[in-house]
C-alpha cells in the first residue's frame, strides 16, 4: 500500500511538471521563420529591435566575444580613442566608449586620465563595423625610477615647481610640494634662477610626471 502511495505520488509530480514545460513552450513568441524570438524582440510588446540570425550573431559577438589583449605605449589619446606603439614597433588604434573601464593604479595617479607616454594593457572586441572598441584598459604600474639630476636653474616658482638645463642639455621640469626638502638648510635662501643644484625626484610610472623629494644647493662658483 505504502508503495503505490509513493508511485502515485511520483506521477502526479511528473504529470505536473510536463504541464508547466507544455505552458512555457507555448509562451515563448515565434520569430519570422519559426525560432523563438528574445522577449522584447520584434514581433512582441514594447520591441522595436530587428530580431534577425546576423543582428543576434553580432549583438552576442559584441558583448561576449573573446577579447584581444594589446600592450604598449600610448601615443595619442583623446575622449574618443587611444593609438598605442606595440612591443614590435607597430601600432593599434582603438576605440574608447563611455562602457570602457579604465584603471590608472598608483598614489600619485590624476585620476583614471590615459596620459601618452603611460604603458597600458587594453582589451579590446571588433564591434558591427570592424572597429577595435576597449571594454577596459589599465596601466602597467612599475617601479618608481629615482633620478639625480644636475644642472642650472633656468626657471624656479617656490612651492610649485623648478625648472634646470641639465648638463646632458636637455631641460627637466620638477613639480615641488610642501615635503620638498632643500639641503643644505643655510643655502636655501639662495636658490634662485642661475643656481646649480642637483635634483633628487622618485617618479611614479602612473603619473609620468616628477616630483622633487630634494633639492641640493651647490655653492656660487667663486
Amino acid at each position: 500500500m505504502k508503495r503505490m502511495m509513493i508511485f502515485g505520488a511520483l506521477f502526479a509530480l511528473a504529470l505536473s511538471l510536463a504541464v508547466v514545460s507544455m505552458d512555457a513552450g507555448a509562451a515563448a513568441p515565434q520569430a519570422p521563420g519559426g525560432t523563438p524570438g528574445p522577449p522584447g524582440g520584434a514581433g512582441t510588446p514594447g520591441g522595436g529591435q530587428q530580431n534577425t540570425p546576423g543582428a543576434q550573431a553580432t549583438a552576442q559577438a559584441g558583448v561576449h566575444g573573446k577579447p584581444t589583449i594589446y600592450r604598449g605605449t600610448i601615443s595619442a589619446v583623446d575622449a574618443t580613442s587611444l593609438a598605442l606603439t606595440l612591443g614590435d614597433g607597430s601600432s593599434v588604434t582603438i576605440g574608447l566608449t563611455a562602457d570602457t573601464k579604465i584603471r590608472v593604479p598608483g598614489l600619485n595617479a590624476q585620476g583614471n586620465s590615459l596620459l601618452v607616454g603611460m604603458q597600458v594593457v587594453a582589451w579590446a572586441h571588433t564591434d558591427a563595423n570592424g572597429n577595435l572598441v576597449a571594454r577596459a584598459v589599465m596601466a602597467v604600474p612599475g617601479k618608481p625610477i629615482i633620478a639625480h639630476r644636475v644642472g642650472t636653474v633656468t626657471e624656479y616658482a617656490a612651492g610649485s615647481s623648478i625648472t634646470i638645463m641639465a648638463v646632458d642639455g636637455n631641460a627637466y621640469t620638477f613639480v615641488l610640494t610642501a615635503e620638498t626638502k632643500i639641503l643644505p638648510a643655510e643655502r636655501a635662501g639662495e636658490l634662485a634662477v642661475g643656481s646649480r643644484v642637483t635634483v633628487i625626484a622618485p617618479r611614479d610610472p602612473a603619473a609620468l610626471g616628477w616630483t622633487a623629494s630634494g633639492i641640493v644647493v651647490h655653492p656660487a662658483s667663486p
